[in-house]
């Protein structure tokens, strides 16, 4: 039982030079958005960019997990933006005309 399936979710924050990344894997549903959620950092100064390009799913919990990660950082000062957010995350800001709410950058490198 200590061998995870592909359909569970990670996200683990990489603190790089000026700013941190949160790389994210799996499903992003009802039990994998607190799980984005406490991978975010604490106060900081740099942007937050969450990639995407991982996630093989994800549902309205997911995207509401987006909506208040965005707001903890711009509460917190720090900017925010998605890379590569993959076909199933896309196809759900799409769903809901939410394509424009969130800026979207190049995944940033170490």
């Amino acid at each position: 039982m200590s061998e995870e399936s592909p359909a569970n979710f990670r996200a683990h924050a990489e603190q790089l030079p000026g700013s941190v990344l949160v790389v994210a894997e799996g499903e992003l549903d009802l039990v994998g958005a607190p799980r984005l959620l406490e991978a975010l950092p604490g106060p900081g100064d740099g942007p937050v960019v969450i990639d995407l390009g991982s996630v093989g799913f994800m549902d309205s919990s997911g995207l509401r997990s987006l909506l208040e990660a965005r707001q903890r950082c711009q509460d917190a000062g720090r900017g925010f933006a998605l890379s590569r957010p993959s076909d199933a995350v896309q196809r759900v800001l799409e769903l809901v005309d939410l394509t424009g709410e969130f800026e979207v950058v190049e995944r940033p490198v170490s």
